[in-house]
């Protein structure tokens, strides 16, 4: 394997792993009907999970 590949596989596994605990943290935003903390343009914003973007993995 060569760096780059390795480089490739280590950025693949961590972008999944960024996916997994995203889409836990809406999980349990939801069970727990709590607001999900934000900041856009400066302000804090609180936002309701399911306004949230869904969990999505890129290629």
């Amino acid at each position: 394997m060569t760096d780059q590949e390795k480089s490739d596989w280590v950025d693949r596994q961590l972008q999944a792993g960024l996916v997994a605990a995203y889409a836990a943290m809406l999980n349990f935003k939801r069970y727990k009907k709590t607001p999900v903390i934000v900041s856009r343009n400066g302000q804090i914003l609180e936002v309701h999970p399911d306004k949230m973007p869904p969990a999505t993995q890129e290629n």
